[in-house]
C-alpha cells in the first residue's frame, strides 16, 4: 500500500501538469512533422505548410521529392508578433543519415510562414540530401534565398555595411569554413549574396551539384571552374564584389555584363593569384566545359599582384598597388565605397537563427 506522501506527490504532479496544459498549446501531426503551436488552427496551418515546403523546396533544389523520414520532426512554433523572427533546427548524422530532428520557429505568423519555416525546412532538405554538414556559407546562404523578399533585402543592406566596415570574409576562408565564426552576422549576409549570385548563373540544382563537388573534392577552385567558369576563387570574389557594388542587379546565365568590372579590369589579375585560394589539382582532373562567367570589358592594367590576405594582419588587401586605392581601407571596403548605400538609419535586424555547434549534434 502506497504511503500518503507518495500519493500527495502524485497529486501535486497532476495539478502541475493540468496547470501547464494551456502553455503547451495545441498539436498537429503529419507524415514528417509533429507541430506544437498556441492554437489548433496555427498548429494545423504550420504542419501543412511544413509538409508543403518540404515537398516543393526539395523539387526546387533537388528536382525530386524526399522520401519520408523514419521519424517525424518535432516542431515548436512560438507565434507572437512581439517576438523577433528566428529559428533553430538540430539533428545528428549516423552513416550519413540525419536523425534526432528538433526544430523551433518563432515570430509573427506571417514571418514564420514566409521566411523562418522555409529557411529551416531547407536545412533539413540539405541534411537529408548530403548526409553531412555543409560549409556554413553555402548552407545559411542558400537557406536565406527562400525567405520573404523583405528579409532578403535586410541581408543585402547589412552586407553593404559589413563590407564597408572591413567585416567581409575572404572567399578562400569562407568556402572552407565548416564552423560558424565569432562574427556570425556577416557570414549570413555574405553567404546569402554569394549563393544568390551563383544560383542566378545556373539555377538551384546546379548550385547543389556545385556544393557537392566542392565537398567531395575539397577543391573549391576546381568546383568553381567546372560549374561556373571562374578560374579561381579570387576571380569569383572580384566579380561578385563588382556585382554587389552595382546594387546586385539581375544576372543572365551564360551572358556577360558590359558594365561589370569595366572600371577596374581586375578579374584577370585575380585569376593569376593562386596563393589566396586552396591548392588546385585541377590539372589532374577532367574539367567539364565551363560556363562563361561575367568578364570585364576593359583590359586589365599591368600591375603587380598582391595576396588576398595580408600575412601580417590577416585582413583583406587590394590586388593592385596602394596608390590606386590610397584610402588605407581593406579591399572590400575600398571597392564598396561607391556602392549604393542603405538608408542612413540602420536596417531592421534580419531573422535570428540560433546556430552553433554543440558536441555531435548539428544545429542550424
Amino acid at each position: 500500500m502506497e504511503g500518503s506522501g507518495s500519493m500527495e506527490a502524485r497529486a501535486r504532479c497532476l495539478i502541475l501538469l493540468i496547470a501547464l496544459l494551456p502553455a503547451l498549446g495545441a498539436s498537429a501531426r503529419t507524415r514528417n512533422f509533429i507541430v506544437t503551436a498556441p492554437t489548433q488552427a496555427l498548429a494545423d496551418e504550420i504542419a501543412q505548410a511544413a509538409e508543403t515546403f518540404r515537398r516543393d523546396l526539395a523539387y526546387e533544389w533537388l528536382e525530386r521529392e524526399l522520401p519520408p523520414w523514419h521519424r517525424p520532426c518535432p516542431l515548436v512554433a512560438k507565434v507572437n508578433p512581439q517576438l523577433g523572427a528566428g529559428g533553430r533546427t538540430s539533428f545528428m548524422f549516423e552513416q550519413r543519415v540525419p536523425y534526432g530532428w528538433d526544430m523551433e520557429v518563432q515570430g509573427s505568423r506571417e514571418r514564420i510562414l514566409d521566411s523562418v519555416l522555409p529557411h529551416e525546412i531547407t536545412h533539413t532538405i540539405f541534411a537529408t540530401h548530403f548526409g553531412r554538414p555543409l560549409p556554413r556559407w553555402a548552407d545559411e546562404g542558400a537557406c536565406t534565398t527562400v525567405e520573404h523578399h523583405q528579409e532578403r533585402r535586410k541581408q543585402e543592406e547589412w552586407l553593404i555595411r559589413f563590407l564597408k566596415t572591413e567585416r567581409g570574409i575572404p572567399f578562400n576562408k569562407m568556402f572552407a569554413m565548416t564552423e560558424y565564426p565569432g562574427d556570425i552576422l556577416p557570414l549570413y549576409s555574405q553567404g546569402y549574396s554569394v549563393a544568390r549570385y551563383l544560383i542566378a548563373q545556373g539555377g538551384k540544382p546546379k548550385f547543389v551539384q556545385f556544393v557537392g563537388r566542392g565537398m567531395d573534392t575539397g577543391n573549391w577552385t576546381f568546383a568553381v571552374q567546372q560549374f561556373y567558369g571562374y578560374r579561381t576563387l579570387g576571380e569569383l570574389q572580384l566579380t561578385w564584389v563588382e556585382w554587389v557594388k552595382q546594387g546586385s542587379p539581375p544576372v543572365s546565365p551564360n551572358s556577360s555584363s558590359p558594365a561589370l568590372l569595366a572600371s577596374t579590369g581586375t578579374a584577370t589579375q585575380a585569376s593569376a593569384n593562386t596563393s589566396a585560394t586552396t591548392a588546385s589539382s585541377s590539372q589532374d582532373l577532367a574539367v567539364a566545359a565551363p560556363v562563361s562567367p561575367i568578364r570585364p570589358v576593359a583590359q586589365p592594367k599591368s600591375q603587380p599582384i598582391r595576396p588576398l590576405i595580408d600575412t601580417d594582419t590577416g585582413k583583406l588587401t587590394a590586388r593592385v598597388p596602394d596608390q590606386v586605392f590610397p584610402t588605407g581601407k581593406s579591399w572590400y571596403a575600398r571597392r564598396l565605397l561607391e556602392a549604393p548605400d542603405p538608408a542612413a538609419t540602420s536596417p531592421s535586424p534580419p531573422p535570428l537563427y540560433f546556430d552553433g555547434p554543440t558536441q555531435n549534434r548539428i544545429i542550424r
